[in-house]
């Protein structure tokens, strides 16, 4: 008997392994709500016309998504086009407690719009670990006095992730 449970693909990159972490929490929550989910690095699917949805995440690093989600979306757009597309992005901006921030968070996602119009769109927080980043990078981040930690709330992460089942598994009209 084959596994006739729909696959999804949960695209990620990653700098430091905070979005990975995301990912693989996102794929837990689909494969728990009858998926057969599976989060891989962005940088190593070539296709994904294989799977029936998929879910593009990204890191934000001084402003900027990380390269890799740029690529897959642009390799990609075609095929994500015709089939239920989420993506996220996990940035420090949504550790402010502000609307200023929540706003920028929106903005980062700007780039995988143009490539293809996703149907769910996440913005979490991110996990800062001086010890996983380089020189330069930590330098940065200390002249932005940005804190380290974890600030990724799983909670809304899974609730986001649970509310992709029905999204993912409604037919066109």
């Amino acid at each position: 008997m084959t596994d006739t449970k729909p696959r999804v693909l949960v695209a990620y990159a990653t700098w430091a392994g905070s979005t990975a972490g995301v990912a693989e929490r996102i794929a837990e929550v689909l494969n728990r709500n009858g998926f057969a989910a599976e989060a891989v690095r962005a940088k190593d699917i070539r296709d994904t016309a294989s799977y029936a949805a998929v879910v593009l995440g990204t890191a934000v690093h001084a402003g900027r998504l990380h390269p890799d989600a740029l690529q897959f979306a642009r390799r990609n757009a075609t095929d994500l086009g015709t089939k239920p597309f989420a993506a996220f992005v996990v940035c420090l901006a949504m550790t402010a407690t502000d609307e200023k921030g929540r706003t920028q968070a929106e903005r980062y996602l700007e780039p995988i719009r143009r490539q293809a119009k996703p149907i769910c769109e996440g913005r979490f927080a991110g996990a800062y670990d001086p010890q996983k980043l380089g020189f330069i990078t930590r330098q940065i981040m200390k002249m932005i006095k940005a804190p380290p930690g974890d600030f990724r709330k799983w909670d809304e992460i899974e609730a986001r992730a649970a509310g992709l089942a029905p999204l993912f598994t409604a037919r066109p009209a």
